[in-house]
C-alpha cells in the first residue's frame, strides 16, 4: 500500500469532504481528509489506481489537488 499526502484547495465543508471520499472510495482509496486544512491523507494500492487518476478524481469534482 502506498501513502500519499496531498493538498486539497477548494473544499469548504463537510459535503465537500464527503463527495470527495466517495468518489475517492471507489477507487479504492482510503482517505482522511480535513476540509478546514485542506489536506488529504491517503493509502491505497499501486495496481488499483495511480497518483494521477486519483488527482484527476479530486479535479473533476472541482477541487485542485
Amino acid at each position: 500500500m502506498k501513502k500519499l499526502k496531498l493538498t486539497i484547495k477548494g473544499m469548504h465543508c463537510k459535503s465537500c469532504k464527503a463527495n470527495i471520499e466517495a468518489e475517492l472510495d471507489d477507487l479504492g482509496v482510503k482517505s482522511k481528509i480535513d476540509f478546514k486544512s485542506g489536506t488529504a491523507l491517503l493509502e491505497f494500492d499501486e495496481n488499483k489506481a495511480t497518483e494521477k487518476q486519483i488527482i484527476n478524481t479530486i479535479k473533476k469534482l472541482g477541487y485542485s489537488a
